[in-house]
């Protein structure tokens, strides 16, 4: 199972009660955080006391963190991040943290050529390129030597629009895919993908052959054995391969970005910006961001099952026209979902179509199941 905590749907400000981007994903293997706006460590510290009252056994506490991923270095996206790693050491922090985002050859190229100088405009290089703020945040956040914690900052380019593997791999059980995006510097979205896993154990079958445990553990290893005289295969004790289960967060970007339809495996939720309403299509398109339409056309590409939409402009108080706008634009049967800051969705389920349900404290933590 996954699951998907959205805290923050705003974009570039606080606005209406949303924080500004960043979201948290726990895994069987450990947990993640995609992008790190703003006050994202009371957000978290927040969220986790809400979810403690809930009765859910889910959490959002940093010290769970394996990674921070990065999908752009707009400030809205990222300027919790330094605050975030000095209160980590603050609290005692000793594992590595891998903190990871994409960058252009030019801003390396800049960094070795310029250190601790910022690019200007005549350089071509953004002073928002995460191998820029990479570089000071290195330097402010180590004036007593180090955080006290390894910091592998991890930066790579993208050379190419479609997919690829995440070039680290933090945690064994999930799969990291890299997933280019247009947003005027170098960005991304963020697939997090748990793979096929085996059928589930029958153990009502091995009780009524009254089995010992010992011999229930090696069927459960994939070791077949002999009881009373008659062979029994383990793999007769394993139901149907449980499908993967995948979550895509889009970042900032412009639509009709052909990554999208180049997935291995369509998601079964997909986070994506929808900053306008289709009739500011144009300015969507000026400043290299997505209309509700937009997002509902990456997901029909992407065939994913559920569209959250997030990132509203300041100017979006009333969500539903961007879920109207987004119903409209879908060519695939997608359920469209409007996030609010706060929500939980839990991923799982064995059947070919996913169970995804949403939580959230305005809903008393009751589950609703949205496919």
């Amino acid at each position: 199972m996954l699951e998907l905590h959205v805290l923050g749907t705003s974009s570039a400000r606080f606005a209406h009660g949303r924080a500004v981007s960043g979201s948290v994903v726990n895994t069987p293997g450990g947990t993640l955080l995609v992008d790190c706006g703003e006050g994202m460590q009371q957000r978290l510290i927040d969220h986790n006391r809400e979810l403690k009252s809930s009765g859910l056994q889910s959490r959002t506490r940093m010290a769970k963190m394996r990674a921070i991923l990065l999908t752009h270095g707009h400030l809205d996206h990222c300027w919790g991040l330094l605050p975030m790693l000095q209160t980590m050491a603050l609290d005692g922090r000793k594992e590595p943290l891998l903190v990871m985002g994409p960058t252009s050859s030019e801003a390396l190229e800049w960094v070795r050529s310029n250190p601790g100088i910022v690019p200007d405009e005549a350089s071509g290089v953004s002073s928002t390129d995460l191998a820029i703020l990479f570089q000071q945040w290195q330097a402010l956040g180590s004036k007593d030597e180090s955080f006290g914690f390894e910091v592998d900052w991890h930066l790579f380019t993208l050379d190419d629009e479609m997919p690829f593997a995440a070039p680290v791999q933090p945690i064994e059980e999930v799969n990291l895919t890299v997933v280019p995006t247009q947003h005027g510097i170098p960005a991304c979205g963020w697939q997090v993908t748990q793979p096929t896993r085996e059928g589930r154990f029958d153990r009502e079958r091995a009780d009524v052959l009254g089995l010992k445990r010992g011999y229930i553990s090696r069927l459960a290893r994939g070791e077949d054995i002999t009881h009373d005289g008659k062979n029994l295969a383990a793999v007769d004790f394993r139901g149907p391969p449980r499908p993967p289960r995948s979550l895509l967060v889009s970042g900032d970007t412009l639509g009709g970005v052909p990554s999208f339809g180049a997935l291995e495996i369509a998601p079964d939720v997909l986070l994506h910006e929808a900053t306008f309403t289709s009739e500011l299509q144009e300015k969507a398109t000026l400043y290299h961001h997505s209309t509700a339409a937009d997002a509902a056309n990456h997901a029909s590409a992407c065939g994913a099952h559920v569209l959250a939409l997030t990132h509203y402009s300041s100017r979006i108080d009333d969500t539903s026209e961007l879920i109207d706008d987004a119903s409209d634009a879908l060519s695939s049967p997608a359920v469209v979902h409007a996030c609010s800051d706060g929500e939980l969705f839990l991923i799982g389920g064995d059947d070919t179509l996913p169970e995804v349900e949403v939580f959230s404290a305005a809903g008393g933590w009751k589950p609703t199941r949205i496919t």
